[in-house]
């Protein structure tokens, strides 16, 4: 792939955002994830939601006092978020160059990492880590599949959206190489698709 697909997918972010988020605001389903990544934060926390859209998973982690601040590149979808008065502080930014110091004690990338070229993941999960502190936090969710593709979504008409598709046997080993230690994790279905989970702490 020569031609970057992260530009168009946030552009359909920016469309959508509306939708998208009315869609996307209840996240009972990431209840026991959030709190697991809470308690391995530590108390007040300072951490980053990776791809945060909304910032729906930004105040959750903010109720479980961590000091949480939102990520993003698409403008609409934090947008959007303010509109349903969400308090958080969002930063909009590339998460493959992310403008943050070190010494973080979390980072959660909840369904963001997955609209990053494959090849360019393993760069992308060594920054992460670079970010963290020792025994620093990182959850992360994907879907489940072997390819990378244009989807298209009907928010009223087609959006199309790039997504890299991975699975534990793919996945798994970027995390170890780049000094990850995988403490959780589970492939579970949802409304249409199937999502990989993984909860791995820095050595």
């Amino acid at each position: 792939m020569t031609q970057d697909p992260v530009p168009q997918t946030i552009a359909t972010y920016n469309r959508i955002a509306e939708d998208y988020a009315a869609r996307w605001q209840n996240r009972a389903v990431l209840a026991a994830a959030a709190a697991q990544f809470a308690e391995l934060a530590g108390p007040h926390g300072r951490v980053l939601d990776v791809g945060c859209g909304a910032g729906f998973d930004t105040a959750v982690l903010r109720q479980h006092g961590l000091r949480a601040a939102g990520v993003d590149l698409s403008w609409g979808m934090m947008q959007a978020g303010r509109q349903r008065g969400l308090a958080v502080d969002f930063v909009q930014a590339d998460m493959r160059a992310l403008p943050f110091a070190a010494g973080l004690d979390g980072i959660w990338a909840c369904a963001s990492l997955l609209h990053v070229p494959r090849a360019q993941v393993p760069g992308v999960l060594h920054s992460f880590a670079a970010l963290l502190r020792p025994g620093g936090v990182f959850y992360l969710s994907v879907k489940v599949g072997d390819d990378e593709a244009w989807t298209a979504d009907k928010y009223g008409r087609q959006q199309y959206r790039f997504f890299t598709y991975w699975q534990p046997e793919t996945l798994d080993p970027l995390l170890t190489a780049v000094g990850f230690q995988i403490v959780a994790g589970d492939v579970r279905p949802g409304k249409r698709d199937v999502w990989l989970s993984r909860l791995a702490r820095k050595t």
